[in-house]
């Protein structure tokens, strides 16, 4: 039987359509079991409408912390600010284009990709998940800081989860591409600080954090460990390209 799909048309639009398949399906993948996983955590340990198994141990670990919040209360505020999905999003997108200008690769892309599967997974877990926030997360309330006005849903930390994707995406792609160790222990540094600072300013309780910095560091490392060495030939884009446009002498290379 005759092929007839073995022209150079055939094979350019092969690989545009197994080129980004390659990327997306492991992202897929681990996106949908981040989910999967986040999910059950929440309903096992916390419940649909918070009060869950957990919820004991949170209480004694936000007394804990509003009872000693220290003297960074302000930097932490900085970082709450910064980190917002309404901040962080476009300072990913800015960072992602200047990015693209310098290295011209597909590594660039790792500050968006990170947030937006970060940012993904908090919007569908709060979509199932309905945790109220705990008491000091709204000024005035008894213990609440002035300036502190959070009312979404608390499960999971949209900053811990979020903020920890991007640093994990960024430097860990850097940690794989330069062979350091460093860039790996600096993400989680930076990632448990903003956790901790959003227990210190009684905004989430202690299982919103810890679970949403294990999802961010999950995320965030997949990202790194697929676009570390990913080029544009890996995606198809390249390779496309080139075969659609005709040397000088009109003929192909």
């Amino acid at each position: 039987m005759l092929d007839h799909d073995t022209g150079p048309e055939s094979d350019r639009a092969s690989v545009v359509r197994s080129g980004p398949w390659r990327v997306i399906a492991p992202l897929a993948a681990t996106g949908f079991a981040l989910l999967v996983l986040g999910l059950g955590l929440g309903l096992a340990l916390i419940g649909r409408h918070g009060g869950g198994a957990i919820q004991g141990w949170d209480r004694t670990v936000w007394q804990w912390s509003i009872q000693h919040r220290g003297p960074l209360v302000g930097l932490d505020k900085v970082i709450s600010t910064l980190g917002d999905a309404g901040l962080l999003g476009p300072i990913c997108v800015i960072v992602t284009l200047v990015a693209l200008a310098v290295l011209r690769s597909p590594v660039a892309l790792t500050p968006i990709i990170g947030y937006l599967g970060g940012e993904g997974l908090v919007y569908l877990i709060r979509a199932i998940i309905h945790r109220p926030r705990p008491l000091t997360a709204n000024y005035p309330a008894h213990g609440a800081l002035p300036g502190v006005h959070e009312t979404s849903y608390s499960f999971p930390s949209g900053h811990s989860v979020a903020v920890t994707a991007v640093l994990f995406a960024v430097l860990g792609a850097l940690a794989i591409a330069r062979h350091w160790w460093w860039p790996w222990l600096a993400a989680l540094a930076v990632s448990a600080f903003v956790a901790d600072s959003r227990l210190l300013l009684g905004v989430h309780w202690f299982s919103d954090v810890t679970i949403g910095l294990a999802l961010g560091i999950a995320w965030g490392t997949t990202v790194a460990v697929i676009l570390a060495r990913c080029t544009w030939t890996d995606l198809g884009l390249r390779r496309a390209a080139q075969e659609s446009s005709p040397t000088p002498g009109g003929v192909r290379d």
